[in-house]
């Protein structure tokens, strides 16, 4: 398939199911698709009825490959999906990347399993301030962070936000807090902001 026919294919599924988002809260139009691999711990790429098609998953944020945790949370991405599993999509919206940005759920046994928030609730990834839209992600956190799950476990000096990582990897901020502290109430008092930072950077 031409990558010009893809694209658009791409743009005719988020409209549809972002149409039907709008005109129904409580009853998400879901989009059926097959995945097949798994990028990193917040990444994964698909197979649609109209194509394949990259996904991002909404409201979280996991370590970069480079960072502490980075390839555990990876792992566990790919546990939970493995090549092949049929999940489907609740599309949020296209980013800069022409990914679709959506909640990931997976059927089991009857039932629907959002993978974004287990992978919180595991302990595997940060609440994405920026972007998310419910406070109930700083809570999932930060009791993630209370019984010391996942990335939680690592010493206080390898818990650094994503964004902020990328940040210093690529010059724009020369450090980072130390030590490096998070709390429920930090997140929250970012939710919605602009900007991905968790803290005033140093001049």
């Amino acid at each position: 398939m031409h990558r010009n026919t893809a694209g658009r294919l791409l743009g005719l599924v988020l409209a549809a199911t972002l149409v039907s988002a709008g005109a129904a809260d409580t009853d998400q139009s879901l989009v059926s698709a097959k995945v097949t691999k798994v990028n990193d711990g917040d990444s994964i790429e698909v197979l649609l009825d109209t194509g394949p098609a990259r996904v991002r998953f909404s409201a979280i944020d996991t370590p970069e490959y480079d960072q502490p945790y980075g390839s555990q949370s990876s792992a566990a991405l790919k546990a939970l999906l493995p090549i092949g599993s049929t999940v489907e999509l609740e599309v949020v919206t296209q980013d800069a990347f022409k990914r679709i940005v959506a909640v990931v759920w997976l059927p089991a046994e009857g039932q629907r399993v959002n993978i974004n928030e287990l992978m919180l609730r595991q302990g595997h990834a940060w609440a994405l301030r920026r972007y998310m839209r419910e406070p109930r992600f700083c809570d999932l956190e930060a009791e993630a962070r209370d019984r010391k799950l996942g990335l939680w476990a690592q010493p206080v000096a390898d818990w650094v936000y994503p964004p902020e990582w990328r940040y210093l990897q690529n010059g724009e901020i020369r450090t980072l807090p130390s030590p490096y502290t998070e709390t429920r109430e930090k997140c929250l008092e970012v939710l919605k902001k602009a900007g991905a930072a968790t803290y005033t950077p140093p001049g």
